[in-house]
Parts: structure tokens; sequence; C-alpha cells
């Protein structure tokens, strides 16, 4: 069982080196890739999707997840994922993003990794110390018991209140940024 897994692996090694190095179009990065996560996406379950991102953190994010929908605009994307990230030599699990709701799939761009709900939008960042996500920022909607709204933006420890022009506008960070699209290996599918 042990050689078998241990072939698997090495095939699934090698596809995903491939396959980054015709849809990348860029050997280094695939070779970078694949050098930093194959052995963890080659130790993947059957039922669990990936998808190795660029954020602003330092290296590559790998996220996972078992569980994912069809977005309607080809995207195999997810509410929630774990997120892995290689640092000093050891690729380590720096935590957990959800969403609330498939019309809020985990997203990301430059800035971070982003979840959201009907109320709320929170954008993640990689903290190169210590490998862990940490949450940059957070919007919140909020009623009192008349069912008036109130607006909140925590960041860096704070919290101030927004408008509610202050935070439709913050929201459209999340708006903008790419839904994250899971795969199995290198099928795509």
């Amino acid at each position: 069982m042990y050689k078998i897994k241990r072939t698997i692996s090495c095939i699934v090694v090698f596809v995903l080196t491939a396959s980054l190095l015709c849809s990348c179009g860029n050997k280094n990065k695939s070779e970078e890739y694949a050098a930093m996560y194959g052995s963890t996406i080659g130790g993947l379950e059957d039922d669990e999707l990936f998808a190795i991102i660029e954020t602003n953190a330092s290296s590559p994010v790998l996220l996972v997840t078992s569980q994912f929908y069809d977005d309607g605009s080809g995207n195999q994307a997810a509410l929630w994922c774990n997120v892995y990230y290689a640092i000093d030599g050891e690729v380590k699990n720096a935590g957990m993003i959800e969403s609330l709701g498939t019309a809020y799939p985990v997203s990301y761009d430059k800035t971070g990794i982003y979840a959201a709900s009907g109320h709320g939008m929170q954008r993640f960042e990689i903290d190169g110390k210590t490998g862990t996500i940490v949450l940059a920022e957070g919007i919140y909607e909020q009623f009192d018991e008349n069912g008036n709204a109130a607006y909140t933006l925590e960041k860096g420890g704070k919290t101030e209140v927004l408008t509610e022009e202050a935070y439709y506008k913050a929201f459209e960070k999340y708006s903008e940024a790419a839904v994250v699209n899971f795969t199995y290996g290198a099928s795509g599918t």
C-alpha cells in the first residue's frame, strides 16, 4: 500500500508541475509552486480540491477545500477553505477562512483573501513571521432592536464607525476580488 501511495504522490507532483508549466507559461513559478506545495497536494484526500494564489504574502498561498459549487461563472468556488503557507521550509496550516452563503465565495486579490456575508466582509493576510492568517480588516453591518443599521470597520486593532456609503465602498473590494477557482490535480475538474 505504501508503494502505491508513494507512486500516486509522485505522479501527482509530476502532473502538477506539468500542468502549472502549461497553464502559467512561467517555468520558474511552476517549479516554485511544485517545490513548495507538491508533496502537500500529493497528500490530499480524494475529495479535496486546491488552488494556489498570489496575494500580498511573500510566497504563494495554498487553499484547500472539500466542498465546492459551480458559481455560475465557470469557477469551482467554495464557502470555506483551509489556508496553507510555506514558511521556514515547512508547509503549515495557517488557519481556515469561511464565507456565509453561496453569494459570497472565498475570493482574493493582491491585498489578501476575502470572506463575506450579507452583513460583512473580512480581508485576511498571511503573517510573514508566524505563517498564520490574520484579520487585516473587517467591515460589519449591525442592526439595533428598532432595525436601524450601524456600520463599523475593524482594522489594526481599532474599530471605527462608518457611514452607509463608506461601508458599501469598502465592500467593493470584495466585489472586485477574483473568486478562488478550486481544482482537482491537473485535470482542472
